[in-house]
């Protein structure tokens, strides 16, 4: 009952002492008390009055699921590694590294540990001035109002957001770009890759380990990077050619919002990622990218994905045996001058398996594979492939610049001279 229903009894209970006309019965009827709970409460009025039988029972007292002080200690402890985390992910970290691991059974017996509710986190980050990187201000009255949410694809595999974004994971100023793929039906993470910079290579390394564990999708969504859509009429770019191997489709994004899974999931992999690579002991990118797609691409599923509205899946898996390599590549055309091709600015001669060099005539146009993976250069010619040997360099055309005609006059005298 609330407290004006108990303070309304008491008046009846009191009431009764001079009226004998007054029943149980009648205050029963008022009140909702049963008269078992009325009996008690006339008892606490003989002992303590009115006031103070009207007061909680558990007034003044520390709630009994109240943390200690050790506990709070311990938690203010526990967060000084991760300097900026949110609400959720220290509570999981927390559940996850102390509550629920059997080598902190020790530190839970001690310090009175608790696995705590969500709310009560939010209270003692508030309580401690803790923020959270996750919390935005409110939006101005009158504010642009957020960008409406399409509907999921109904099947895993139907369609894949790609994205890449750069950050600085380590926090030592190296920053680096995580190409990351996002199945649309249950946002769950299918394989990313860390480069300097956001490349085809990047993509095209992530698109394989995409291939090899789930399959190919009917489509990738992306954005309008020269690397998806080239700016030359549409022309095929390096990553389409290889995604066109494996029949996948191309849809472009008019903006980020519109592939928003894919952008949330940034967000989340910038806001949780760099808290786990203290957690984890990740001590490089090397490291960092193969942990990534062995483990963390699982752990970050586990919590965030959810089952798609069909069951089913149109991910295609790759036959046994599959050559991942003769997709997954580069694919230049060269002409051949005195038996050699150039790339950049190398000058390479062409060898078959037993060392000896191949000429295949003078401007005869061949095809120049790259692997983007171990970046081995070879050409096929007639269904054999030959290795790429540097053997040379060629000079870059030097430039100068004049501000005259007399200092023209002097550089045209030097190159004659």
């Amino acid at each position: 009952m609330d407290k004006r229903t108990k303070e309304r009894a008491i008046e009846l209970l009191v009431a009764k002492r001079s009226d004998p006309s007054i029943s149980y019965a009648d205050i029963e009827r008022k009140t909702g008390y049963s008269r078992r709970q009325l009996m008690r409460l006339s008892k606490r009025v003989e002992q303590l009055g009115p006031e103070g039988a009207a007061a909680h029972g558990n007034a003044g007292r520390r709630p009994a699921t109240a943390a200690t002080d050790d506990e709070i200690r311990y938690l203010r402890k526990f967060k000084e590694p991760y300097r900026s985390i949110t609400i959720a992910q220290f509570r999981d970290i927390f559940i996850e590294d102390v509550i629920e691991n059997p080598d902190r059974r020790d530190d839970v017996e001690r310090y009175g540990l608790v696995a705590r509710s969500r709310s009560w986190f939010r209270e003692l980050f508030r309580r401690e001035g803790w923020r959270s990187p996750a919390q935005r201000p409110e939006r101005a009255r009158g504010g642009r109002a957020a960008h409406p949410i399409r509907e999921p694809m109904p099947r895993r595999g139907m369609l894949v957001q790609v994205d890449g974004t750069p950050y600085d994971w380590f926090g030592n100023g190296d920053a680096r770009v995580l190409h990351i793929a996002v199945d649309d039906a249950t946002t769950e993470a299918l394989s990313g890759c860390f480069m300097p910079i956001e490349c085809m290579r990047g993509y095209a390394r992530m698109a394989e380990r995409m291939v090899r564990r789930s399959g190919a999708p009917e489509a990738v969504y992306s954005d309008r990077h020269s690397v998806f859509r080239s700016s030359k009429g549409g022309a095929a770019t390096q990553l389409s050619m290889m995604l066109s191997d494996l029949g996948v489709r191309m849809v472009f994004a008019g903006s980020p919002q519109a592939k928003g899974r894919v952008e949330r999931y940034n967000l989340t992999g910038q806001l949780r990622l760099v808290n786990d690579i203290i957690r984890f002991g990740i001590e490089d990118y090397d490291h960092l990218d193969s942990w990534f797609n062995e483990f963390y691409v699982d752990y970050l599923n586990r919590k965030f994905s959810f089952p798609p509205a069909e069951p089913g899946s149109e991910f295609r898996l790759m036959p046994e045996g599959f050559d991942y390599s003769s997709v997954f590549r580069i694919r230049l055309t060269r002409i051949s001058r005195s038996g050699m091709i150039s790339y950049e600015m190398g000058l390479y001669r062409m060898v078959d398996g037993d060392g000896v060099v191949y000429d295949p005539g003078e401007g005869v146009r061949v095809n120049l594979f790259i692997d983007v993976w171990t970046e081995e250069m070879y050409v096929e010619r007639y269904g054999k492939r030959y290795a790429c040997v540097l053997c040379g360099v060629r000079e870059h055309r030097k430039s100068d610049l004049v501000g005259n005609q007399r200092e023209l006059q002097d550089l045209l005298r030097k190159m004659r001279g």
